[in-house]
């Protein structure tokens, strides 16, 4: 689904002064995201630390309660408490006090219905300030799978000084959606170790294929990502290619691989380059876990119905893929750790031996419970895979122990950040900053889902502009 800040608004027949987005960049609100119908409308106040405006209505709204009349509402309010408690000291059951406990309570909710009465009073008069001066009245905002409220980059630099002077323009024209913000806000004030934590999928759709080759001689290819058959016109029944393995395993002779991931995408780019430039901006460590053992495991497991040596050798040759991608990744990382030489950075990839065994033995306590993860999924061959995506969140709290961890990442990632806070409780706090995919040249698709054509490689960018 495609859809834009306006068009929301108009689906769910919110006027836009009475959201949080009055206030952004016309940019924004037309920017095109790409993402499941899974959004509701809620009021900002509902979100700690979601919102500046809500933030500036909350303060404002203090410095009201502290007038003479509040704050001797208060006082009466706690005296009288005070007063409930003497007595029960005394009289635990109160039944030789009663007419005075009564009193007492009826006092009590009278004070209490007055502080409530005024705090609505305080409230309206503050709600007039900002539409003065803001032009927003109610203080709405989308909320995304129940999970993440969408917001700007506005938000974060208003609301934290350490990224006031952060800029990177391509963040900036977009949504953004946060999770647990508040948490984030609370560990810069304490000055608390923080860790970050992102970074791309190891290759998008189109750009790994598989051909399996039957001992008859056909062949059927495969997207990787997709996983659908392209032969559709085939008498094969138009199933996905780890089904076409389960079914047809005594037929299998072989299985190729055509990589055709030349360089990286210009969003893969992205999702490194903003991982430094947060990372200098909060002084926090970055870990960048690269996917490729997760889709090793993915393949090991659905190549079970076959012959091992077979497996063993389908293997070898998906591992010789898989590394040639992983060092297109680990060669811009080298690139922009030079650009940033204070980020500390570690990578977690396949040939990481180390940092793996770090991975792998500290995550261990948090997947005991198997039955918690597999209620996580239903695609029973894609759990180990998805171990690692709920858990990679986790990697700078495994390596460094950072009681603050930040998920910067695309908005697919919106499960994988409410799952890796289920299954790690109250371990370390895990926030969000989350940016919607962009369309590729196509118009159409996603660049992760676009064609070949529309990819968008790093390469072929930088030839752009050179040429121009």
């Amino acid at each position: 689904m495609k859809i834009t800040i306006q068009e929301l608004l108009e689906k769910k027949k919110v006027k836009l002064e009475e959201t949080i987005y009055k206030g952004t960049d016309d940019t924004i609100q037309k920017f095109v995201i790409t993402s499941g119908d899974f959004y509701k409308i809620e009021d900002a106040q509902k979100w700690d630390g979601s919102s500046w405006l809500q933030e500036r209505f909350d303060i404002r709204l203090q410095q009201k309660r502290e007038s003479a009349i509040y704050k001797a509402l208060e006082l009466h309010y706690e005296e009288l408490g005070q007063a409930v408690c003497q007595i029960k000291e005394t009289d635990p059951k109160g039944y030789d006090h009663m007419p005075e406990l009564r009193a007492l309570r009826s006092a009590k909710r009278g004070i209490a219905q007055s502080l409530s009465e005024l705090t609505e009073y305080y409230e309206a008069e503050v709600e007039e300030e900002l539409k003065e001066k803001y032009g927003v009245g109610k203080r709405k905002l989308f909320v995304y799978k129940n999970t993440v409220t969408m917001g700007s980059f506005l938000d974060l630099k208003n609301q934290m000084k350490e990224l006031s002077e952060l800029s990177l323009p391509w963040i900036q024209n977009k949504p953004l959606f946060f999770g647990n913000i508040k948490a984030l806000k609370e560990s810069l004030d304490r000055k608390l170790p923080i860790g970050i934590v992102g970074g791309p999928c190891l290759f998008g759709t189109h750009e790994m294929e598989l051909q399996i080759v039957h001992k008859d001689g056909s062949t059927y290819l495969y997207d990787f990502c997709r996983g659908h058959n392209y032969n559709r016109k085939e008498n094969i029944n138009n199933i996905e290619f780890a089904e076409h393995i389960e079914k047809y395993a005594k037929e299998i002779k072989d299985i190729h691989f055509c990589n055709k991931k030349a360089d990286i995408t210009a969003q893969e780019y992205e999702s490194l380059e903003i991982l430094f430039v947060f990372a200098e901006a909060l002084n926090a460590k970055t870990a960048i876990p690269i996917p490729d053992i997760s889709y090793q495991k993915y393949l090991y497991t659905v190549l079970e119905p076959i012959e091992e040596s077979m497996r063993e050798n389908i293997m070898q040759k998906f591992c010789i893929e898989t590394r040639k991608i992983t060092d297109l990744y680990l060669g811009v990382i080298e690139d922009f750790k030079k650009k940033y030489p204070k980020v500390e950075v570690c990578v977690l990839h396949e040939r990481a031996e180390a940092v793996c065994e770090v991975f792998h033995k500290k995550r261990e306590a948090y997947f005991k419970n198997s039955g918690l993860i597999h209620r996580m999924t239903t695609k029973r061959k894609k759990t180990d895979a998805i171990f690692d995506y709920i858990s990679m969140l986790a990697l700078p709290y495994y390596l460094w122990g950072t009681p603050q961890v930040i998920q910067i990442d695309n908005l697919d990632e919106t499960d994988s950040f409410r799952k890796c806070k289920k299954v790690h409780k109250e371990a370390f706090r895990l926030s969000s900053i989350l940016y919607p995919e962009r369309l590729s040249r196509n118009n159409e698709d996603t660049i992760f889902n676009a064609p070949l054509d529309y990819k968008e490689y790093v390469t072929n960018i930088r030839k752009e502009e050179i040429d121009e």
